[in-house]
């Protein structure tokens, strides 16, 4: 048997029991699901966002799960008044174990700022142990400003976009209340790492990036107006996610962690799935992680097996705790300029190569050649980018250095 680890992360004053928290969004509205969530061994929940004054886009979900590109991509979705949020946590807090954290996840929506302070105040008040700000949500005037649309004031992904307005409301919520206020930001803001460290420098003890991307769904080209959507007749952008998305997500998490330096503290979304996934992001600067989709998908109850498998992983490469892991590679991801290139070429196996063709069609490529047996390579002509040992159905092919 292992040694014993230490899965706690830290936020502000408090302490997640492991780095796993459900991302707001469809599987934590009420109280049935956040039960099944903490009965699953999760660290927490980021509560539905809620929305005051009530949102102007509020419809019943329409979701597709394209499996063939694993993305999840949605359009309409329901949000949470700020008083039928304030239910659930009352309700959760009641009922579910302190070690198990409620954020609920707000967005104010009204023309001032105060107004950000005073909502947080009362999700406080309700028994959330911290106050997750939204500045992420796609579907918000972000959506309509990326369609042509505009609306008086910045809110969701907008506003953590905007560096003059972003630090009022987020200073008007840090001197509301006293638990910790984490800021979630859109993977899509071209300033994250700027927004963040605004975020932080205003009293936010935690920031992070959804893992979602507006974008077009997919298009039947011989009906092209019907939407891919059940129960919808348009077409428009859509919310994706899901494992397609990790390798940005990443990109993300990477970014704010150069940005704001080791002590920050930073929560990771995007393509989240096993603890390969997991593990590669907490590597590349996260502090803790948001699932969303995944639950989506599969419910709560891979997360024993996903705690179990972290242990036994710790324990095989010597990690005492998850800041061990944290931000692991940040000094060994390198810039273009730093990269170190070796010369060689590929080479092919006549014993398991079937001659099949497939190496021969790659079209940047004139190395590769073949007889009635085998294919082969012209040293001289390879250019060692290593697209066919990715192709080659066989295994047939590796690559070889020459200096």
């Amino acid at each position: 048997m292992g040694k014993s680890v230490d899965l706690r992360v830290k936020i502000g004053n408090l302490s997640l029991k492991n780095p796993f928290l459900v991302g707001s969004g469809p599987t934590v509205r009420d109280l049935d699901q956040i039960k099944a969530a903490a009965d699953s061994g999760w660290a927490g929940a980021s509560v539905k966002l809620a929305i005051e004054p009530f949102p102007y886009l509020n419809f019943n979900p329409r979701y597709r799960w394209l499996k063939q590109d694993k993305i999840h991509i949605f359009t309409a979705e329901k949000r949470l008044t700020a008083k039928e949020g304030l239910k659930v946590v009352e309700q959760a807090r009641n009922q579910i174990s302190d070690d198990f954290l409620l954020i609920p996840t707000i967005t104010y929506d009204g023309e001032d700022y105060e107004g950000w302070g005073k909502l947080a105040k009362q999700f406080e008040d309700a028994g959330a142990q911290a106050i997750e700000l939204n500045m992420c949500c796609p579907n918000m005037s972000y959506n309509l400003s990326s369609t042509g649309e505009s609306t008086k004031k910045s809110t969701g992904a907008s506003l953590g976009n905007d560096l003059a307005c972003l630090p009022i409301a987020v200073k008007c919520v840090t001197d509301a209340v006293r638990v910790p206020v984490i800021v979630k930001f859109s993977a899509e803001n071209p300033h994250l790492p700027a927004s963040a460290y605004a975020a932080l420098t205003n009293g936010a003890a935690a920031v992070g990036h959804n893992g979602n991307w507006l974008g077009i769904p997919d298009i039947d080209i011989k009906n092209p107006d019907k939407s891919i959507y059940r129960l919808q007749d348009q077409i428009t952008l859509g919310c994706m996610s899901g494992p397609f998305v990790r390798p940005l997500a990443m990109r993300d998490t990477y970014q704010l962690r150069r940005g704001l330096g080791p002590d920050a503290v930073i929560i990771g979304s995007g393509g989240v799935s096993n603890l390969q996934t997991a593990v590669q992001h907490l590597m590349v600067g996260a502090s803790a992680l948001w699932i969303c989709t995944e639950t989506m998908i599969r419910g709560f109850d891979w997360m024993p097996k996903m705690l179990e498998d972290l242990v036994v992983y710790m324990n095989e490469m010597g990690y005492e705790s998850i800041n061990d892991i944290s931000s692991r590679l940040l000094k060994n991801i390198a810039s273009a300029n730093e990269l170190t290139v070796h010369d060689g070429y590929a080479y092919i196996d006549p014993e398991k190569c079937i001659n099949c063709g497939i190496c021969w069609k790659i079209g940047h490529c004139n190395a590769i050649d073949h007889d009635d047996k085998t294919s082969y390579v012209n040293k001289d002509l390879c250019l060692a980018c290593s697209t066919c040992v990715d192709l080659c159905p066989k295994k047939a092919i590796s690559m070889v250095q020459t200096n």
